[in-house]
């Protein structure tokens, strides 16, 4: 490429570097403790960070690298030209501004570079628009962005349009089929998979620019098990499992082939209805239990009172970072696969799961949301998967009484919950209701003089004081109804308030609670042993008594035979961990262990048990079809 096109990018190319590097160094100051700060591991992130910036810019430059092509060679450096570059160096500024604040907003919710998190949110721009508006003040953002692009443009004036000769039009013709080929270069061989050059997960996040990270995201949003992660024989992997799920009780349907076993009860099924709240971001350090001492608001009275008369999991631990992680940990018992939920995939439709074994027992089965279900694809998942939608679309205008930008407050959805318990009772049909609350999540805004925190403006402490007291209203309220003793309540996170450590996967940040309450099936206990969010619906099968087709991968955590394991995500990254140490498969075909300095025996035992889980599910539509099943 001759001089003319690269002096001509040369004031856009710098603004992108230099906006880039001021705002994560102030990323990385305001994350001092958590970085690795010594002189390799910065060479390594500034030229990442350089890179990826890179990549993003020419792709970003293309419209003004159009423009030059087509520029006469006589009206290069007219007033007509500082015009017009005038005006893309205004827009690009623009953008670059707006991509920096939107990074920002994105890391102070998950302490991330754009991931397929956020190609998700773009699909439903309604609600995540109205969350940011409902959560920052847009009008002044934007105001600011507008005013810093000008007082850009304005200082950059001079140097916008250097003074270069135009070459004739073949040789800038030449010159961007070269520039064009270099973007092709980007596209296919800098993958944002092979770019983590550091154990330190803050280091490797903030060396992603923004866009560069976001488009990357968009086509790597499924990633395919076998061509990225470590593999094994499969025969080899199944024995493991096998070996791992065998009991006196079971009986394995295709040895040969596949995990799927019948599990047989020795005692006579329990009829009971089962209600299952998905508490939005509940950590389990927001119980009053794990507060600092000097800490003298309590914002759990009603979980911790709930904790001393529960079956109390105090170390259960979410397999992911979002609700669509809990919801397909509680229906389909699955470790989490890299890239998308199942809950968003495609062809996940009559799977073996929570809501097929109870329709099939003749529940009567309904998915509760306060919100519009489509997010996520929730709702098309569980209506297809043996559930009832009972969404806000469904609601009527009456039972909404307070809403943001994610839906109905969590009273409103209790109410309905109880209402449409009601109608089950009335029809004589056991019931079995699955809910996701709201009111514990940004903007954090709920119904007035409800509790001692003002809404919006406490912030997430607010959210998990209303959070606590409308599962204690609602609770009190399910106790004067007729269905109360038959019924199973079972309260747990969906996932944490933010997954992030310098670690590649903080086991701590996904440390959830789960309480199983039902005074006359329940005993009252607290169980310390480290269990998984698929474990849930084995075990509570377990306290049913049901006899049932399982291809699940929990186990019941109350089974003499029960083996504490816990399984997490991080995005690209899948963990396995065991008594606090810890497997970390990730692109491409490579681990790390957690301590780093574990011994090759234990790593080894990890590994290979590792690879059994996370290989075999990764065939899950095979493994999870049910053949009964019919669109």
């Amino acid at each position: 490429m001759n001089s003319f096109l690269i002096r001509r990018l040369m004031p856009f190319y710098a603004f992108a570097i230099v906006s880039e590097l001021i705002f994560k160094v102030g990323l990385s100051v305001y994350h001092f403790h958590d970085m690795d700060f010594s002189i390799f591991a910065l060479i390594k992130t500034l030229g990442i960070l350089t890179l990826t910036t890179s990549v993003a810019f020419i792709f970003m430059a293309i419209p003004y690298v159009i423009y030059l092509l087509f520029l006469p060679k006589a009206r290069a450096e007219s007033k007509a030209d500082r015009i017009i570059t005038t005006i893309f160096f205004f827009i690009f500024a623009l953008l670059t501004y707006f991509e920096i604040f939107s990074s920002a907003v994105f890391w102070n919710e998950f302490e991330s570079a754009f991931n397929f998190i956020a190609v998700d949110y773009l699909v439903y721009t309604h609600e995540v628009i109205a969350n940011i508006i409902q959560s920052y003040p847009m009008a002044w953002i934007i105001t600011t962005i507008v005013i810093l692009s000008l007082i850009t443009t304005a200082v950059a004036q001079k140097y916008i349009v250097p003074q270069v000769s135009s070459p004739r039009f073949l040789l800038k013709l030449l010159h961007t089929l070269l520039y064009g080929f270099v973007c092709l270069l980007a596209f296919r061989n800098v993958d944002i998979s092979n770019l983590e050059i550091s154990h330190n997960r803050f280091n490797n996040e903030i060396a992603k620019q923004g866009t560069y990270s976001l488009f990357s995201a968009f086509w790597k949003n499924e990633i395919d098990y076998d061509d990225f992660y470590i593999t094994a024989n499969t025969d080899k992997n199944l024995e493991i499992l096998q070996n791992k799920f065998a009991g006196t009780n079971i009986t394995f349907i295709e040895p040969k082939k596949s995990i799927a076993r019948q599990i047989n009860s020795f005692r006579p099924e329990k009829r009971a209805n089962i209600i299952i709240i998905l508490m939005e971001s509940m950590s389990s350090k927001f119980l009053n239990e794990n507060r600092p001492q000097e800490w003298q608001r309590k914002i759990t009275p009603n979980l911790s009172k709930l904790a001393e008369e529960s079956l109390f999991f105090s170390n259960t631990y979410a397999i992911g970072t979002r609700s669509v992680r809990g919801i397909e940990a509680v229906n389909l018992s699955v470790p989490p696969l890299p890239g998308m939920s199942i809950v968003r995939r495609d062809n996940n439709e009559n799977l073996y799961s929570l809501g097929a074994i109870f329709k099939e027992k003749g529940y009567d089965n309904k998915w509760i949301y306060g919100g519009y279900g489509y997010f996520d694809n929730m709702n098309y998942f569980l209506e297809n998967n043996g559930f009832q939608v009972v969404d806000r679309a469904t609601w009527q205008k009456d039972e909404i009484t307070f809403t943001n930008a994610w839906g109905t407050c969590d009273e409103d959805l209790f109410n309905k919950i109880i209402t449409e318990a009601d109608k089950s009772y009335a029809h004589d049909k056991p019931f079995l209701t699955l809910a996701l609350t709201i009111s514990n999540h940004r903007p954090y805004t709920y119904p007035d003089e409800k509790v001692e925190l003002p809404s919006k403006i406490s912030g997430r402490e607010g959210g998990v004081l209303y959070a606590d007291y409308a599962i204690g209203k609602f609770l009190e309220q399910a106790k004067q109804k007729p269905w109360f003793d038959n019924t199973i309540f079972v309260f747990v996170a969906d996932h944490t308030a933010g997954a992030a450590g310098a670690a590649e996967i903080e086991l701590e940040d996904h440390h959830i609670p789960l309480f199983i309450y039902a005074p006359k099936f329940v005993k009252a206990q607290r169980i310390d042993t480290p269990i998984s969010q698929i474990d849930i619906l084995p075990t509570l099968l377990g306290l049913l008594d049901f006899s049932y087709e399982s291809h699940f991968y929990g186990q019941d955590a109350l089974s003499p035979t029960y083996e504490s394991r816990i399984f997490v995500s991080n995005y690209q990254k899948v963990g396995y961990v065991k008594n606090n140490q810890a497997v970390i498969l990730k692109p491409v075909r490579q681990y790390s262990t957690l301590p780093e300095t574990l011994d090759a025996e234990t790593t080894s035992a990890l590994l290979t048990e590792a690879v059994a889980f996370y290989q075999n599910a990764s065939k899950w539509e095979e493994n999870f079809k049910n053949a009964n099943e019919h669109p």
